[in-house]
């Protein structure tokens, strides 16, 4: 479930700041939530940050008129007398946090994404360190979908370099290269690409990591976000795995966009200070549920596709 980032304004700083605590101490739900208790505080965060919705309360409706354009929040009235049913975009304040927290949910009408998630699942594999088996780990979780299979993304920050033959030319596949570009620029011809990008290795639908990295370095939280949503539509894969590099994230905050996080990990001081500097980097980036619910996997070396690596893409994907 991917991270939503949920700002809440009013001036009585009690209630605000207990919704905040409430929200932000429970995993299970996706919002992270930040209290304004000024108009003055609200509008310098959103000179440099965006948020997915905004809860206020009556007193601050000005400030709500006053915001920037361009920024797509979802506002949300925090009413004090339980609103009318024509009052599409109000929440009786006084409601249990949960419920107020579908609502919001139905409100941005994330609800519909909701739904699609039960039957579709997206994954990051990431690690700050090398030879942590993020590969292998990536493949096995793809290998163990059995409804409509699942889908490899390389993300890795170099991909392998395929010799061009005669016979090749005319039947050139795509990979991470070419895809970036498209999803940039949400081209409408991403469809046809995908078609084009998928070749099947080792019982492995897969697209390749790009040649050289700085092709997808360029891609924000935005654009990750309309790519998943097209494969979603695309329909051919229930399980959706990229294999990311960190260092080929420009923008940290795309790990929001997936269902699951996973992050190899290896014994030792050296490695266990770079994974839990890359914990603070998520942190400071604003992804503290990503932190929250992602899982430190310590991967057996053994090949992808071997009883002991499957068993354990078994046990971290729930079956």
């Amino acid at each position: 479930m991917r991270q939503l980032k949920l700002g809440i304004v009013g001036m009585e700083s009690n209630y605000v700041i207990g919704l905040m605590n409430y929200i932000n101490a429970d995993k299970r739900n996706p919002f992270f939530a930040m209290a304004f208790s000024t108009e003055e505080r609200l509008e310098n965060y959103l000179k440099e940050h965006t948020l997915d919705a905004l809860l206020y309360e009556e007193s601050m409706m000005p400030v709500i008129v006053g915001l920037p354009e361009g920024k797509n929040i979802c506002t949300i009235k925090l009413a004090e007398q339980a609103p009318d049913k024509m009052e599409k975009e109000a929440i009786y304040r006084y409601l249990s946090v949960e419920e107020i927290l579908k609502r919001v949910l139905r409100i941005i009408k994330a609800e519909e994404a909701e739904g699609k998630w039960e039957l579709f699942a997206t994954y990051a594999v990431i690690s700050p360190i090398g030879r942590s088996g993020k590969t292998r780990l990536a493949k096995s979780i793809c290998l163990m979908d059995e409804v409509r299979g699942g889908l490899y993304i390389g993300m890795e920050a170099y991909g392998e370099r395929k010799q061009e033959t005669s016979e090749t030319v005319m039947d050139k596949t795509c990979g991470m290269s070419e895809l970036a570009y498209l999803i940039r620029i949400q081209s409408g011809q991403i469809f046809e690409y995908l078609d084009k990008s998928v070749v099947v290795e080792g019982g492995i639908s897969m697209i390749a990591s790009p040649e050289v990295y700085l092709d997808i370095r360029e891609l924000n939280r935005s654009d990750v976000s309309w790519f998943i949503k097209k494969l979603i539509a695309y329909g051919r894969y229930t399980t959706i795995v990229f294999d990311i590099d960190g260092s080929v994230l420009g923008d940290i905050t795309i790990l929001g966009e997936f269902d699951h996080v996973f992050v190899p990990v290896l014994d030792g001081g050296y490695a266990e200070e770079k994974v839990a500097a890359f914990q603070r980097l998520l942190e400071k980036q604003e992804l503290q549920k990503v932190v929250m619910r992602m899982q430190q996997v310590v991967v057996p070396d053994h090949a992808y596709d071997s009883a002991e690596m499957m068993q354990l893409a078994g046990r971290l994907v729930g079956i």
